[in-house]
């Protein structure tokens, strides 16, 4: 039985915030509360969006303790420098509330996330500070993904301090946590990390399916969508490291195609391109929808006949779109347009759950031929289902979780008495 511990974790976004990786780590948290572990979070006020409103100072939600940092007005992530200075806020104000915690409480384990990309720095400093291990777990890997995409301009010294300050986050956790093996390659070779320390652990489908659900019998209609047409479905953030320019391509290339419709479900920085290019171009074969309710988003992911996910070049090291498992959890097939070395890719491949192109007219071939193809479409759907529900259900990673934590405090508990 793993050992029970009392547990701080330390991240910006939790529940209520729409944030994914605030909404994981309540389902994380929720999970090792029910195994007997005893949480504490210091998050913020709502913030990921400047409409948040806001939560209770503190509260507890199925026996977690949630202490909340306010952050006045810099909430929302539109303007750059509102979403910095936020960044900071919570880091100093989320450094002093955990600091009062710990003198007041005693912890086994501190374990901070990685969003935003600083919030480590409240580990490793407690770390330091009291001899408490840490576990940092690596959902992004910054700065080399802004550096990657070049999504923001600056002088190369900032990218140097920035790397340094990651790596030395990293040099003071006792375990890492990252989402597949090119992120942990990439913690190797860039941040210096021990790769004994580094633990792979997905993360699980959002919502989770076990085979029985069935989609409400209008969910097509009301969306404007024939039973005839075979469905694609996009579902996520459009953004830097979700590119759509070559599925509107390929849209274009089917544009003549009365039974082959695209549907693009979610937001982010590139919803605004998106609308222009349907709207440049013509496209009556390709659908925009913002994110919708849970419900419904269940609804289109069980009527739609495949999945597509894509991955900027560049990122197979640096990211993994994890929307992938909760298509596979539907037991849809995934079409992954990405580098066939990054994780999701492999997996699609190693499963036979899926198909992996990487160019404009391989994903208008693949697409003509699928939607004549039920049989295919079906059994790679089937073996989708399956794997999930061997290898990546979400009780499983919790499980992981929860041995890893226990084996982390063990170590530190016998390395304290020697």
């Amino acid at each position: 039985m793993d050992k029970l511990c009392r547990i701080l974790v330390v991240n910006q976004y939790f529940t209520p915030d729409i944030a994914s990786s605030g909404q994981l780590l309540k389902e994380l948290c929720e999970g090792l509360s029910d195994k007997g572990h005893e949480i504490t979070v210091v998050c913020s006020q709502p913030s990921y969006e400047s409409s948040g409103e806001n939560a209770p100072t503190f509260e507890e939600i199925d026996s977690i303790r949630v202490h909340r940092v306010s952050m006045k007005g810099t909430r929302g992530r539109n303007n750059l420098l509102v979403r910095a200075l936020g960044y900071v806020r919570f880091l100093i104000f989320g450094w002093f509330l955990a600091k009062r915690l710990v003198k007041e409480n005693k912890y086994d384990i501190v374990i901070a996330l990685s969003n935003p990309p600083f919030v480590g720095v409240i580990g490793a400093l407690i770390s330091r500070n009291t001899s408490m291990p840490f576990l940092s777990i690596m959902y992004d890997i910054h700065p080399d993904i802004v550096l990657a995409t070049g999504w923001m301009r600056l002088p190369s010294w900032v990218f140097r301090i920035w790397n340094s300050l990651t790596s030395w986050i990293l040099s003071r956790a006792c375990a890492v946590v990252v989402l597949g093996e090119g992120m942990r390659k990439t913690l190797i070779e860039t941040k210096n990390v021990n790769g004994n320390l580094i633990n792979v652990i997905p993360v699980w489908a959002r919502p989770e399916f076990d085979g029985t659900e069935a989609p409400e019998q209008e969910t097509r209609a009301r969306f404007g969508i024939s039973e005839d047409e075979f469905l694609i479905l996009f579902a996520g953030n459009i953004g830097i490291m979700q590119p759509i320019d070559e599925v509107i391509e390929a849209a274009e290339k089917l544009k003549n195609s009365s039974d082959v419709k695209f549907l693009f479900m979610g937001g982010g920085v590139g919803i605004e391109k998106l609308s222009e290019l349907i709207l440049s171009k013509n496209l009556a074969n390709v659908l925009s929808v913002p994110y919708q309710p849970f419900a419904e988003f269940q609804n289109l992911l069980l009527c739609s006949d495949v999945c597509l996910v894509t991955l900027a070049d560049g990122m197979e090291k640096l990211s993994v779109p994890s929307r992938a498992y909760t298509f596979l959890s539907a037991g849809k097939p995934v079409i992954a347009m990405m580098h066939p070395e990054s994780d999701v890719a492999e997996l699609i491949q190693s499963t036979d759950s899926g198909w992996v192109v990487s160019k404009v007219s391989d994903l208008a071939d693949l697409i003509n031929r699928l939607k004549k193809d039920e049989n295919q479409v079906n059994q790679k759907g089937i073996n989708a289902g399956d794997y999930y529900s061997k290898v990546l259900r979400k009780d499983l990673s919790i499980d992981r979780f929860s041995e890893l934590i226990g084996k982390v405090t063990k170590s530190m508990k016998m390395a304290n008495n020697f």
